[in-house]
Formats: C-alpha cells, structure tokens, sequence
C-alpha cells in the first residue's frame, strides 16, 4: 500500500502541473482504492469521490496538488492502520480463496489464495465464467446456476452453493462458495460481485462417513429380528423399526402416535412402572415372559428397558426379542419329558458308544436302578447271562449300522430278580447323519410271558379236561350198572355177611362215582345245583378221601359237632373247596405233620368290619382246614387267591387252585380267611351262611321208593347193555312193561309201532349214531306229550348253559347222573308220571 502512494507523488512533485496526470494515476487506481476501503471506510470513500471531482472540476493543478496532498496526507495517516487490517485479513483469507466476477470481463478473477487452494498457480486460471464452469463436476453445474439465479433475482440475499470443482491434478474437491453483488447496471441487471471460496472437502468426507454409521446403523436397525423403538421420558414413542411392528401388529404410524402411559395393556402388565424405574434409577431393566400388545397381538418376549440421553434429552431405549417360538419348542420338549416321565414304558438314552445319559421312572420302576446310578454306565449292568455273546453282537451290529433293532430279551433287576422285556433300539442323528445318541424303549413282558406259559399249561389243562370227560363218561357207564346191581343183590341175599360185603361194594362205588364228578367238574366246570345239605357228610367224606390217598406221614384229625351243619350250595362245588384246602395243605407239609378238618356253627358280629368279614352278620358254618406246614410269608399271603398264581415250582401247579376255593366260596355268599407264618402251618377258615333244616335237604339215605309201575310201559334207550339190562330189570320188578333199544333208530321203530302206548322214556344223551337230543326231538313230533328222563354220564353239565336251553325246549325236565342208585331212579320216574300213581303197600 505504501509503494502505491510512492508512485502516486512522485510524478506529482516532479511535475506539479500535471494535475490531470495525477488525476489518472488516481482514476487507474481507483478500484483498489474502492477495494480496500470501499465500503469498509465510508469516510475515505467520500474523500475519494471528492478526490476526483475536484480533479476534474477545476483543471488547477495547484488546487489538484494541494488536495492531493492533504488527501495523501490523510492517506498516510490511515496507511498503519489498514496494513494491519490487510495482516488480520490475510490471515483470515489464509484458509479461503476471494473471487470477483466482472460482467464487464465476463470472466472470474481469483486472487492467489484462491488458485492456491487447488493446485494453480498465481498465472492460472483467470478465466471467463464459462471455462469456470467447466470445471463445475457435470452433476453440480445445475445446482450452481440454478442458486446464482436465485440471487441474481434477489430470491437470496447471498449466493451460497456446495459443488465438487475440478482441481489442477484433474480430480475433484468439494468447496463452498459464498459470494455477492455489489454492482448493478441502472437497469439493475448484475455487473459485479465478489465472494470467497472454502475447501470442504474434509467436512464432505466427515459428513459422508457420518451418513454412512447412519445408513450402516439404519441398515442394522431395520434387518434386525429384534424389535428397537425409543421413547421420549414423557412416553412418547420416537422411532420403530419394522421388527417392533410386526411383532406388535400395527404399522409405524400407528407405533408412533401412541405414549406408552396411555397403553392399558403396558400399566396391566408393569411396563410403565419398569420404564420409569430405567428413566429414574438409570438402569437396565429386563423382564421375561408373555406380552399383549396394545393391538391385540400376544407372543412371549425378552424386554430390555436402556435409558439413554439425546441432544440432551433423556430417552428410553426398549429392545424386544421375540421369544415364542423358543418358548413352543421349550413347552414341547417339557410335555414331552413329562410324557416320557409318565409313561409306564421304560426308556434309556445313551451316547454313541453306549453310555447311558438319561433314564425314565418307568425304567427305574422297572429294574430297581436309579439315574443316578446308571448315568455314565453301559446297558451291561442288566445282564442277565442267558443270552449269548452273538446275541448282543448282532443288537449292536443292527443299530451301528443305523437300523432299528426290536426284539425279546431277559434281564437282570438291581435285587437280582430275571424279568423280560420286549425292546427297541434306535439311533439318534445329527444334521449331517452321524449316530450321536441311542434309544431305548423297554416294555416289561413278564406278566405276559407267564400268562403265556399259565395259557399253555392251561390248554394243556383243557385237553386234559377233555380226556378226563371221556374218561369220566365211560367209568360212569361202567360204574352205573353196578350201583344199580346192588339192590338187585341185597333182594336175593338178605344175610348179613353178603349184606356187609355189598354195603362195602356200594360204599366203594360211590367214592368212584364221586371222584368222577370231581374231575368232571374240574374238567367241565359244570354249573352247580344250589340246595340245602348238611355238610357233615360231606367233610367227613373227605376226611376219608384224605387218610386213603395222602401220604402216611400226615395225620388227618376231625372235629365236628353232633348237629346238623345245614347250607345252601353245590355238593359238587363244596366237595371240589375241601379237596383244594385238602390238598393245599398235604403240599405245605413235604416232611409230614397234622391235617386238621374242623367244623362248627358261628355268630359273626356287623362290628367286624375288617376283610374278609365287612359287616357281615348272623350265623355261619365255620370249616377250618389247619396244617402243621411251612406256613407263607406276608408277601405270598397277599397274593394266593389270585389266579395262576402258585409257589410251587413249574410243572407242579397250576395256580388255579385256591382262586378257585375262593371264587366258589364267593358264589355261595360265603367268606375265606387265611391266617399262616413261615414255619408255623396255616389255617384257611371257609364261613358259608348257615340255613335251617328242611325235608329237601340232601342227607345219605337208604330209603327207596315205593313206586308201582302198573303196567305202564317205559321205552329205555342205552347204547351200554349192561345199564339197559339192569335198569330193565329193576323196573320190571316195580311193575313196570319195559322195552328196551340200544340206539336212536331202534327206539324211533318202537315209538311208531305205538306211539301212545309209552307212559315215559328213559334216554341216554351220549350215544353213537343218532344223538340223545335229536332222538329226543324226533319223539317230541311222534308223541308230543310223552315224559322224558335224561341219562347221562355228564349229567352236571345239564343243569344249566346251552346244553339245559336245549332240553328245556324239549319239555324235559328230569336228569339222571350216571352212576345212579335204584333210588335216583324212582325218584325220577315218579317225579315224571302223571298223578296219580298208584304204589305198593309197604
């Protein structure tokens, strides 16, 4: 600035009279003047317009000199002060280039700093506006016009614009440009302006690495399954991300336009409360479990509540992750081990080289071993030893090779007891098809496998049974005729010693034909007839039974009192109760010892309510059957009655036996009690209900009939001769016209010859050929009316079931059971005929 002034006196003061001269040098110098103090120093503006007009007014280069002097004077007095503005300036400018556009020019002048900026040179880029705007990145240049416009029309008081410009080494740099008029033409159209231009090419770098954290952030937000929102402190959601939708149901205008202390569903479940603590206590809070949303939406999550603060503001961060389908597989998996917990199956999981890692009760129920005491173990701790070492090979061949294996295997319990189980082994496996683990699911087959083997001895038992029932059938027919011989006898021998033989020879076939019921009932199960009896008789018989048959090392005693012991029941039935006890108590004492039949009439008490009494009152027949034996433990005692249950070893009981005393028992309304200890015998006490004495009741008796035929004709139909012969005979000594026929065909000829001439028939059921039912029938259609007696060698089994249906619908009514008595006979005979019948005087 001072070399300026130099150069404007010196042409003064050399030659002072060329004031227009120095007028020039000032005209010249005027737009740096007006530069630097233009409008920056209005006071040296006015000095300078009148600088000038003075110049040019007068023409006096005295005036000219003298005012230039003062002017300069003045000037040099202001120089200190604008070098140092120029300095602040300067340093100010350092980091900005000044430009001026001159319409005048059409083009843009850059002072130095500003070419600097970029990489030119002092000499560089003076250039028209338009080689400027080439330099404009192609995608900014619109955006630059567009803003000059604005200003140039006044739309903005200063051209501010953001734009990429091309730098000396061709790349490009981002830059701000601030800039104004400062002249216009009289029709106001632009002539000038200035501004200054900033490198931000730093800041763009900043701000895009910013706007990409956030789009990195936005990015991350939006993807993720966990649902974001913000709420401001007064609960006023802030922001959404598509997660939080759509676990909450709604949309993001409808997320946003709620405050969470208006939600009911948020105060029912806590959640305000858990907000305000975050915000108050400035924690993080958490809860788990089920959520209802505000829109109806319900799901299990894991909310976490983070305060945070905002541009200075406190907000509250909620993260929500979604939890129900972790929570669905969870319930599965626990109804799933609560299934396997209360299965009655056993299950065993193990590794892939076969240690256990998981058992169920079922399992323990079923071996005696704990969890804890297999986990870590192999399947080897349940061996029983009585399968082969090719056995398990080949199980553990099947399932390495990842097959299934199912099949039948014995096993050791933890209290050494063998059991069977029916199992299966599979193999587990993982994503990419390596066996991890093995399952085992046992089903114990114990129970099973001795009904299996109490079926077969029972089948075997049935075919006994029907063997037996030939057999009973056949000795009935052949002990028949000589029952019914023996009055025969005693008619024709009335004398003592014969009379003692023949009682002996009755005596003895009556055991026999009492043995053949008794396996016929055992065989058949034959439907007993209830009726009174006393049981002395009866016991007294089995008495008998038991001295004859059992070992001599058992002693039998009999206690009976001297009355009636009078009930209602089965002969059959209660003989097959005494035999079963009987022979009970001979097995319980292998080394021998006392059998003790015992009998008595009791008075039970309604206060007595234990089992087996329960309440049960009035008077009772007491049949007590006592050894002196190895007696039963308590565990045995709990389970004698049950069927095929038996201590004995196999092949040597059936366990039918005392299910079979107490099911009889049952069926008479009675009651059986069992008192026994290891080593001390046992007593099983029968109590059957006590009946008054009746003339029905079944008592021996010699007494026989005194039927008169008359005459009247009976037709006897038996395939055995010897029954024909000697019924035949019996009648006729009754007075009776008897005809005899060995089968059906020979007594359907005689019913045609007369079919009226008959007064009853006597007809064997088991015969060859024809069939005592069809013969029965064919006489039904000859002679409707006529009197049946059936004969049969199972007779028992006549008196109820299909086989009782049947004759029932045949009009029969009477049946004799082979072997029979003279007695039966009549009995029947009379029952069956028309009254009145006439008798022989006694």
């Amino acid at each position: 600035m001072r070399s300026l002034f130099n150069r404007l006196s010196i042409p003064m003061r050399v030659a002072g009279g060329y004031a227009v001269t120095g007028g020039l040098y000032i005209l010249v110098s005027d737009f740096l003047v007006r530069w630097f103090i233009g409008e920056r120093n209005s006071e040296a503006a006015w000095w300078m317009d009148f600088l000038l007009d003075g110049a040019f007014v007068t023409g006096s280069t005295l005036v000219t000199y003298a005012v230039v002097g003062r002017v300069v004077a003045r000037f040099q007095a202001q120089a200190n002060a604008l070098t140092a503005l120029e300095q602040r300036w300067r340093f100010a400018l350092e980091e900005h280039g000044v430009w001026e556009w001159n319409a005048g020019r059409r083009g843009v002048f850059y002072f130095p700093s500003s070419k600097s900026l970029h990489g030119f040179s002092e000499a560089e880029i003076n250039e028209p506006r338009y080689a400027w705007e080439r330099r404009i990145h192609p995608d900014d240049r619109e955006t630059v016009r567009r803003e000059i416009r604005r200003h140039y029309r006044g739309e903005a008081e200063t051209f501010t614009c953001q734009y990429r410009l091309r730098t000396r080494d061709g790349g490009y740099a981002w830059v701000l440009a601030r800039g104004r008029l400062v002249q216009r033409d009289a029709r106001g159209r632009p002539l000038r302006g200035i501004g200054i231009i900033s490198d931000i090419s730093a800041q763009k770098r900043v701000e895009q690495q910013l706007l990409d954290s956030r789009n990195l952030a936005e990015a991350i937000i939006n993807a993720s399954t966990t649902g974001i929102l913000t709420y401001r402190a007064d609960g006023q959601a802030m922001s959404v991300n598509p997660a939080a939708m759509n676990l909450l149901g709604a949309t993001r205008e409808q997320v946003l336009e709620k405050n969470f202390y208006a939600l009911k569903t948020w105060r029912e479940q806590g959640l305000i409360e858990m907000a305000e603590r975050a915000l108050r206590d400035d924690i993080v809070a958490k809860r788990e479990g089920s959520f209802e949303s505000s829109f109806g939406r319900k799901s299990w999550v894991d909310m976490t509540f983070l305060p945070f603060t905002h541009a200075g503001e406190r907000r509250l961060l909620l993260l929500v992750h979604e939890t129900t389908h972790s929570h669905e597989v969870e319930a599965r998996l626990e109804l799933m081990h609560s299934a396997l917990e209360a299965t009655p199956t056993g299950w065993v999981i193990t590794d892939a080289n076969g240690l256990i890692e998981w058992v169920n009760p079922a399992f323990t129920q079923m071996t005696g071993y704990s969890l804890e005491e297999v986990v870590g173990k192999t399947p080897k701790t349940l061996k029983s030893g009585r399968h082969t070492a090719g056995f398990y090979a080949h199980l553990w061949d099947t399932v390495r090779a990842g097959r299934i294996w199912q099949g039948e295997i014995s096993n050791r319990r933890k209290d050494g007891t063998i059991y069977f189980e029916r199992m299966t082994i599979a193999p587990v496996r993982e994503a990419g098809g390596a066996i991890t683990h093995y399952v085992a699911m046992k089903e114990d087959i114990t129970g099973r496998r001795e009904l299996e083997s109490q079926l077969e001895r029972a089948q075997r038992l049935e075919s006994i049974g029907l063997l037996a029932s030939g057999i009973a059938h056949d000795l009935n027919n052949v002990l028949a005729p000589i029952m019914l011989s023996l009055s025969l006898v005693k008619s024709l021998h009335a004398d003592a010693p014969t009379r003692e033989m023949l009682d002996s020879i009755q005596a003895a076939a009556q055991r026999g034909a009492g043995i053949v019921k008794q396996v016929l009932t055992f065989a058949r199960g034959m439907e007993g007839v209830r009726q009174p009896l006393d049981l002395r008789p009866l016991i007294k018989e089995m008495v008998i039974f038991a001295r004859e048959t059992f070992p001599r090392e058992i002693r039998v005693v009999l206690t009976l009192p001297s009355g009636e012991l009078m009930v209602e029941g089965d002969v059959t039935q209660l003989h097959q109760v005494l035999l079963n006890l009987a022979i009970n108590s001979r097995d319980a004492m292998p080394e021998g010892g006392v059998l003790t039949l015992k009998a008595e009439i009791v008075q039970l008490d309604a206060a007595v309510t234990q089992p087996p009494f329960d309440g049960r009152n009035g008077p009772f027949v007491k049949v007590s059957v006592s050894d002196t034996g190895t007696g039963m433990t308590p565990e045995v005692m709990a389970r004698i009655f049950e069927p095929f249950f038996t201590t004995k070893p196999r092949g040597r009981g059936t366990g039918l036996g005392l299910s079979t005393v107490y099911g009889l028992v049952r069926s008479h309304g009675g009651l059986v009690d069992v008192r026994s200890q290891p080593g001390q015998g046992t007593t099983f006490e029968v109590f059957l209900p006590s009946v008054a004495a009746t003339a029905q009741a079944v008592v021996a008796s010699e007494k026989v009939s005194q039927l008169d035929g008359v005459r009247r004709r009976v037709l006897v139909v038996d395939d055995e001769k010897n029954i024909r012969v000697v019924v035949g005979e019996l009648l006729r000594k009754r007075n009776f016209d008897v005809l005899l026929a060995e089968d059906g065909i020979e007594a359907l000829r005689r019913l045609r010859e007369t079919p009226d001439g008959f007064a009853v028939g006597i007809v064997d059921l088991m015969m060859p050929g024809m069939s005592g039912y069809k013969l029965i029938a064919e006489m039904r259609r000859l002679s409707p009316a006529l009197p049946i007696v059936v004969a049969s060698g199972m007779a028992g089994d006549l008196r109820a079931g299909e086989d009782r249906a049947a004759l029932d619908a045949l009009g029969v009514k009477e049946f004799l059971s082979k072997p029979f008595f003279e007695a039966d006979l009549l009995a029947s005979l009379e029952r069956a005929l028309p009254k009145p019948v006439a008798t022989i005087p006694s």
